[in-house]
């Protein structure tokens, strides 16, 4: 049976939650394959139209948040797009001129391929389909094995402008205290926290981080804004973040691992204090298992776009304004 397409949102509405796991239960990513999956994926963000606000490289798999800009590819000059794709493959490589057919020989387009560039490269799919596989080659030479890394397709949750995006960041960041490997979040290497705070002029390359003004202004629908955040003027966007990404992973779940109550308390005494409520203690499994997450018009929408039967939209967070599908893998 084929597989269905995938529906991407525009860069005008919000962003993807990527995850993939590796196959069966024994591969684990070494120190080293951490590291190669890292550079690996700041080499291609510099090619593809992709900003990245958050990533965890776990053991057995990886998380990103990640934003395509579709409508930057589409306005790109010919020479942007094949400084891009040079840079990713070398300066002597050369974009296909067309598709291959089923020989593989090559049936050139009329513009030379350019708008098949554009679209490829103006496209989040195509970015962790080339991270993936790349990957995949390189650790198969470096192991002498053949077959099969990963667990299968990639899953992608659309994740809709503001609040959604804040705490889906906050989730990725906090997978390496939930699995008991760190205490605090920025101890561990390979993350978007972790990287933010050891290696700034690296993170600053690499990483788009979530505004605090979208945070507040552009959630979907009306705009309520977060009601368990308080920003003063002496808040810094980094330290604003740091503090919801603490609160966050103090709040204790059956089975996994939190921040202590006094680091927390110790990090919003250092800055300045905002007060969160119960509303965080959200189900995370919608970040991995739902389709889209964001406003009743727009949960019913993408149902129906992607001709899926009818669910009728539920509750996130316990608000009245952000909701989800149920439990279904694209």
């Amino acid at each position: 049976m084929p597989r269905s397409k995938r529906s991407w949102i525009s860069q005008a509405c919000g962003s993807f939650h990527i995850t993939s796991k590796l196959a069966g239960n024994s591969t684990r990513f070494s120190y080293d394959e951490k590291e190669y999956f890292l550079r690996l994926m700041e080499k291609l963000a510099k090619g593809f139209f992709v900003k990245i606000h958050t990533f965890c490289i776990m053991d057995n798999h990886f998380h990103i948040l990640a934003t395509g800009m579709e409508m930057d590819a589409k306005q790109a000059s010919k020479e942007e797009l094949i400084r891009r794709y040079k840079q990713m493959f070398g300066k002597n490589s050369e974009p296909p001129p067309g598709r291959a057919d089923y020989s593989g020989e090559i049936i050139p387009d009329a513009d030379g391929g350019i708008e098949r560039l554009r679209d490829r490269l103006g496209s989040v799919s195509r970015f962790v389909q080339e991270l993936k596989q790349t990957f995949s080659r390189w650790y198969n030479i470096k192991h002498d094995t053949e077959g099969y890394l990963w667990g299968g397709r990639f899953k992608g949750v659309l994740v809709y402008q503001g609040e959604a995006q804040l705490i889906c960041s906050s989730y990725i960041d906090l997978n390496p205290v939930r699995a008991g490997i760190v205490k605090i979040p920025e101890d561990y290497r390979w993350s978007s926290m972790g990287m933010r705070m050891r290696c700034p002029t690296r993170a600053s390359k690499l990483l788009s981080p979530l505004s605090i003004v979208d945070a507040l202004e552009k959630s979907e629908g009306k705009n309520y804004g977060l009601p368990y955040i308080r920003v003063t003027d002496r808040l810094y966007e980094a330290e604003w973040y740091r503090q919801f990404v603490y609160v966050s992973g103090g709040i204790q779940r059956e089975g996994k691992a939190h921040i202590p109550e006094k680091t927390v308390e110790e990090v919003l005494l250092y800055n300045t204090h905002f007060g969160i409520t119960g509303k965080l203690r959200y189900r995370l499994k919608n970040f991995s298992e739902s389709i889209a997450i964001g406003n009743f018009a727009s949960i019913c929408k993408i149902q129906e776009t992607t001709n899926r039967k009818y669910i009728y939209p539920r509750s996130f967070l316990n608000t009245y304004w952000s909701y989800t599908t149920r439990v279904l893998r694209l």
